[in-house]
């Protein structure tokens, strides 16, 4: 039997890869299914499985740093909504990656892979992922939101802009606005800082998206942005962006 830890933030994702992996795979005994980053570093050391199934975008810990973290060393097959992320993990040494939505032919094939690799010693690939992830051109192209039971990939252009909700984001664009299940904090270092500006503790606005930035009488400053009604608050802390800008 073939060992299998699987990680995914997504439950509908989750038991879908579950249920896939036990029709393909007869020789394959799942022995954890978890759905952070966190429970999937623990699994993976206590565990000691032949394969993880790894989501690269959970909310607390990233699949990469699972696997830099990780005691245990294993064969590794990434999965991930960004194609970046799956084109330099598979360079990096991973045995292989499940780009999102993935087919079941795509699936069979990595399967195929796996039982082939499983005859040798796993790639310690810690080293390599450490380049990737301090990777300073590395900014989020496509951002996976759900409502509901519905999914969309959302180009990272269209988004207006990011605000904390609770321990979740909210993503507004002119046509929807959903909740992504990252805190804004660790969603904001994957934004590109030349056009994803923070302008409040609870805010990131896309710039590309505004329309003007108005300051009142009490030199409350807000950003008023192209498609949303309501204007965007700017602390002072942050009001120094705007005031600092020199047309050339």
């Amino acid at each position: 039997m073939v060992n299998i830890v699987i990680a995914e933030d997504e439950e509908i994702l989750r038991l879908n890869l579950e249920r896939k992996l036990q029709s393909h795979w007869p020789q394959g005994n799942i022995i954890a299914s978890v759905k952070c980053g966190k429970d999937a570093l623990s699994s993976i050391d206590t565990l000691k499985p032949d394969v993880v199934f790894l989501d690269i975008q959970m909310g607390d810990l990233t699949g990469i740093e699972v696997i830099q973290q990780s005691k245990h060393n294993c064969h590794v097959v990434f999965i991930t909504a960004y194609d970046k992320y799956a084109i330099e993990a598979f360079e990096a040494g991973a045995i292989d990656y499940l780009l999102k939505p993935y087919s079941d032919k795509r699936l069979k094939d990595c399967i195929d892979r796996l039982n082939v690799r499983l005859a040798s010693t796993p790639i310690d690939i810690k080293q390599l992922l450490g380049n990737i992830s301090s990777s300073n051109d590395r900014y989020l192209k496509w951002l996976k939101i759900q409502i509901g039971s519905k999914f969309w990939l959302l180009d990272i252009k269209d988004i207006i802009c990011f605000k904390a909700c609770g321990r979740y984001v909210k993503v507004l664009t002119k046509d929807r606005e959903a909740l992504v299940r990252m805190p804004l904090k660790s969603l904001s270092l994957q934004l590109d800082p030349d056009v994803f500006w923070q302008v409040h503790r609870s805010t990131i606005l896309s710039i590309e998206h505004l329309d003007y930035v108005q300051t009142s009488d009490a030199e409350q400053m807000h950003a008023h942005m192209k498609k949303l009604v309501e204007p965007l608050a700017v602390s002072r802390s942050f009001a120094h962006l705007f005031r600092n800008l020199t047309v050339e």
